[in-house]
């Protein structure tokens, strides 16, 4: 099932970066899509839709508006919000989603983990997670001769 996420809430006002990569390790673990809303702009340099494979990442003025309209043009069913916002979860049950608290949704990610974990052999997947640099890397395009 795929997941909508309330960036901002599950970030507690903190880490966005935190709420990309568990939304990107999930999305890789579940095999699903997630879209996560966080309101306001995007880090400097970025664009209002980061599109990370499975997951897309948009920055909008009002995270809680934007996820309702996404739900009701997407007639909700289907979805999963991932929210502590006890009225946004209830507007989105009326949509037609399922709507579960922030807990769940880093249960579900640390479960990811570690059946990455045991995929992989016993790397240390949620390790590497958190490892992963702030800011994306960019390769440096060759010289033309």
């Amino acid at each position: 099932m795929p997941w909508v996420i309330d960036g901002n809430n599950l970030a507690h006002g903190g880490d966005r970066e935190l709420v990309r990569r568990a939304a990107l390790a999930l999305a890789r673990a579940e095999k699903v899509s997630i879209v996560v809303f966080f309101d306001g702009a995007p880090p400097p340099g970025g664009r209002d839709r980061e599109p990370l494979g499975p997951v897309e990442v948009r920055y909008v003025p009002h995270a809680d508006a934007a996820i309702v309209t996404f739900l009701d043009r997407q007639h909700g069913r289907g979805w999963r919000l991932a929210t502590d916002d006890r009225a946004l979860a209830t507007r989105a049950r009326h949509a037609g989603a399922e709507a579960v608290g922030a807990d769940a949704f880093w249960r579900r990610v640390a479960a990811a983990g570690d059946a990455a974990d045991e995929r992989a052999g016993g790397s240390d997947v949620g390790g590497a997670i958190e490892r992963l640099p702030d800011e994306p890397v960019r390769v440096p395009r060759r010289r033309r001769k």
